[in-house]
């Protein structure tokens, strides 16, 4: 497909840049996104990362693009492009990893689409103004890639108009920090797979009910969780989607998950491959003919990714084949221009030299992020979605799937690829060993660590390729018995 930024888009970045100058500064600015890192990791200072937060809500920064249908809940309008704009302009500022993603961008759409009034006007608000956090409650230790094995149940209480949770959810993000978590969890006594699930919301200010222990990584950080549930409470009234139904509401939140953040993500691969190129070109590690090739080919890979990104994006928004256009009506171009003809700048470009002595695009930092819960298969019905749709998408359950498994891959070689560039150094810490500090680690160590979960969380590739086997080329359905 064609993509380009129209005027509007462009008056749109220009305030987005303006608040961020305005407002990114002062003490907000020790939360600088690093290289490496990942909107989820359990390092930065929290008090200061749920400051940043509320002030990204007192701008109505959050929940943009969200669904007006039912109300702007203090988030403010814009388009797909403008959408990616505020992203791009995000990254470009090096602002922190977002704590409140979950919230913005996987539950506040799913309530848009499945919730009622009350549940949208209790919950919705809140998100918006960076005041309450959001978890994940899907995967479980005998229900990972196989989410419809989940064993967490909930029992309904008439008399006093609650479910009772009991049960154990695992790799859940940021589950410390929360305050909320939505919970998938069977609902109907002697129900098997899919059937019997529902989607409740649950608080996470339970003590002696609910017990959050963080796991540590290989990054020696600790932003995953198991979280146990003894008997904690919710409200019948925070049942979204209606009881047993839960697992339509459950792949509908993953389609969303899988929409415009795809691109968004590589915003952030684009800053992670600037960075690795360019100390390639410091340490002379571009010299050599093997590596030098690896680095141009991460680049081409990325690009391929970015226009396919585009090409399904523009498809959900256009399903009848149409030509994707900005707010102006005119067709949207991938070589911009302004309207004199003359091309637009793409703000995500900050070139530097490839080791082939082409320019490598330097897009910015990741403000999408990435989780670590692998999924079965989601229904036919079910393709890509947007931030606030209310429509699912075009009937294509390959695309999110085959964008799964590009940049899951391509994002593991290229933390392999920042260790070799780093050659011997790679195996040293950046700083000298104590007791108080023993496990340090650079911005590539991180990368290459972090990056080897990239193709087991947010559906496995092995479930990836069973999604595209079946649903795509139709082949026969291996025995789920």
């Amino acid at each position: 497909m064609d993509f380009a930024f129209g005027p509007e888009d462009e008056r749109f970045r220009a305030e987005a840049r303006d608040w961020l100058a305005e407002h990114f500064t002062g003490p907000f600015t020790v939360l600088e996104q690093q290289p490496g890192g990942h909107p989820g990791e359990g390092r930065g200072d929290m008090a200061a990362r749920r400051a940043w937060e509320r002030e990204l809500g007192t701008g109505g920064w959050i929940g943009v693009g969200w669904d007006r249908t039912d109300g702007a809940y203090g988030n403010r309008a814009a388009t797909l492009t403008q959408q990616v704009v505020w992203a791009e302009e995000y990254a470009r500022a090096g602002a922190p990893g977002r704590l409140g993603h979950i919230g913005e961008n996987l539950l506040a759409p799913t309530l848009l689409a499945h919730g009622d009034s009350a549940q949208r006007a209790r919950f919705l608000p809140a998100i918006a103004r960076g005041e309450e956090l959001w978890c994940q409650g899907y995967s479980e230790p005998d229900a990972g890639s196989d989410l419809a094995g989940l064993r967490t149940r909930a029992v309904r209480d008439p008399a006093a108009g609650t479910y009772r949770i009991t049960g154990q959810k695992i790799w859940t993000s940021l589950a410390h920090e929360a305050d909320w978590c939505f919970v998938l969890a069977r609902t109907e006594e002697g129900s098997q797979r899919h059937h019997g699930l529902s989607f409740l919301l649950v608080p996470m200010d339970q003590p002696g009910r609910i017990e959050v222990r963080p796991i540590r990584q290989l990054t020696g950080t600790a932003e995953f969780n198991e979280v146990f549930f003894d008997g904690a409470v919710a409200r019948a009234e925070h049942l979204v989607g209606g009881a047993g139904h839960g697992w339509r509401v459950a792949m509908s939140l993953l389609a969303v998950e899988r929409g415009v953040s795809t691109l968004v993500q590589q915003i952030g691969f684009a800053q992670e491959l600037s960075r690795v190129v360019r100390l390639a070109l410091e340490t002379g590690a571009a010299e050599e003919p093997v590596l030098r090739d690896r680095l141009v080919r991460q680049w081409a890979e990325l690009k391929a990714m970015r226009w396919n990104a585009l090409r399904t994006l523009g498809a959900a928004q256009n399903p009848a084949g149409s030509p994707a256009r900005n707010p102006a009506g005119s067709p949207v171009r991938d070589h911009a221009q302004d309207s004199a003809g003359s091309p637009v700048r793409d703000h995500t470009q900050d070139p530097v030299q490839d080791p082939a002595g082409g320019r490598v695009p330097d897009h910015a930092r990741n403000a999408a992020p990435r989780r670590a819960a692998p999924y079965d298969l989601p229904p036919r019905n079910v393709g890509p979605q947007f931030p606030g749709s209310r429509d699912p998408g075009p009937r294509d359950p390959g695309a999110p799937s085959v964008a799964k498994l590009l940049w899951g891959g391509w994002h593991q070689r290229l933390g392999e690829l920042a260790v070799q560039v780093r050659g011997a150094a790679a195996a040293l810490g950046p700083e000298r060993w104590t007791a108080g500090r023993p496990y340090e680690l650079d911005a590539f160590q991180r990368l290459f660590l972090f990056s080897r979960a990239d193709t087991i969380y947010g559906g496995s590739d092995e479930i990836q390729r069973t999604i595209i086997a079946e649903r795509v080329l139709h082949l026969p359905k291996e025995s789920r018995r």
